[in-house]
């Protein structure tokens, strides 16, 4: 009999499935050398041996023909300016760094600058920076020609006096408003010409001459708005900070009730799957694993992580709002009854902390165990008594 071809869709199968084996085990080998790389680098000994090879000052008219230490070891140099950039984040969370813009069409402003805002997430390691650029644009105020020449002479002739710093481009997510704090701690006009900026929608059909006649006409009397940057960044971090606060606080609670990924060793035909839109790929379907509280479901209904929704396994359907501080703020529970009113008190009672509500759901669900035990005992005690 001729053999039998080979079967090449087994072996690619079983080609891939070495391949990605191998890969696994090379990131884990890399990830590992990383780690004693680190080690090493960080110990008291290198650190005192590369201390004592650091130049003298009176050795620094030394030909530097010779090998420095930075030289022999680019390793330890590394380590050591990663060292500084997380002594750096710890410090100061928010760093200023001059930019060039790298766009190769024409513009007015080249000169950006830069901010970048560290923040640490729960598990103690930051994430990935948030990056926002600053340009300077012309205020939108009317002034005469000798307002104009003044100021020139006051600038130098420099032509700065009328310029003022805005947003160029962020990686701020769209949780953050970033326009309206712009609007409030960088405006870019005067305060005559900010209130005209609120009412500019209601007068859109009003003809030129109106709105020129609606100017103010004694400038002196509205100075130019300062700007705030320092406070403008301190706003944009505590909202950033807030959100992560939340999202932690939600990812916290779903970590300790268990979560369960499509396609795991688990029975796909049981249980509520959704998907998370906190989690780093939100196609990705969950659900709750099978706990005491009887809760299958729960996570944020939108990015910002304000609300909270949360099933039961009766039929129950709550949700609760996340306050800036991380409290239980508020908390609706509606049932085949009605309101749950005693679930809501529970939420919210106690020290109302995000990360303690499932200490309280536990201590309530003990608790009404132990009354529903008590009132069968009465009922069945009142029973035999009139028997």
């Amino acid at each position: 009999m001729p053999p039998s071809p080979p079967n090449t869709e087994e072996e690619t199968e079983s080609l891939d499935s070495e391949i990605s084996t191998i890969r696994a085990e090379l990131k884990a080998l890399h990830h590992r050398r990383r780690i004693l790389t680190n080690s090493l680098l960080t110990s008291r000994p290198l650190q005192r041996l590369a201390k004592s090879h650091l130049p003298s000052p009176t050795t620094a008219t030394v030909a530097r023909t010779a090998p420095t230490w930075t030289d022999l070891s680019p390793l330890l140099h590394t380590s050591a300016r990663h060292a500084d950039l997380n002594h750096h984040r710890i410090a100061f969370a928010t760093t200023a760094f001059p930019f060039t813009d790298p766009a190769p069409g024409p513009s007015a402003v080249k000169d950006l600058l830069g901010v970048r805002i560290d923040i640490c997430a729960r598990d103690g390691a930051y994430v990935k920076p948030y990056y926002i650029l600053l340009r300077r644009v012309g205020l939108h105020t009317t002034t005469t020609a000798a307002e104009r020449q003044q100021q020139q002479q006051q600038t130098g002739g420099r032509g700065r006096g009328n310029r003022v710093l805005s947003v160029h481009r962020h990686t701020v997510p769209a949780v953050v408003d970033l326009g309206a704090l712009e609007r409030v701690y960088l405006p870019r006009g005067k305060a005559g010409d900010a209130a005209g900026e609120e009412e500019e929608g209601e007068g859109e059909g009003e003809p030129q001459h109106a709105k020129e006649e609606a100017a103010p006409r004694k400038p002196w009397k509205h100075p130019p708005l300062q700007q705030n940057l320092r406070g403008f960044l301190r706003e944009v971090r505590r909202q950033l900070v807030v959100w992560h606060v939340r999202c932690d606080g939600v990812r916290y609670l779903r970590e300790r009730l268990g979560v369960v990924r499509r396609g795991g060793d688990s029975d796909e035909a049981d249980g509520v799957w959704e998907r998370d839109v906190l989690a780093e790929d939100p196609t990705q379907e969950t659900k709750i694993a099978k706990n005491a509280l009887g809760i299958v479901a729960l996570g944020a209904t939108a990015r910002e992580a304000v609300y909270v929704r949360v099933e039961w396994e009766d039929g129950r359907v709550g949700r609760f709002k996340i306050s800036n501080a991380g409290l239980v703020e508020r908390a609706v529970v509606m049932g085949d009854h009605g309101r749950d009113k005693w679930m809501e008190a529970v939420m919210t009672g106690g020290n109302g902390r995000l990360e303690t509500l499932l200490d309280r759901l536990r201590k309530y669900a003990a608790e009404s165990k132990v009354s529903a035990a008590a009132s069968v005992e009465d009922g069945a005690s009142q029973t035999a008594s009139e028997a």
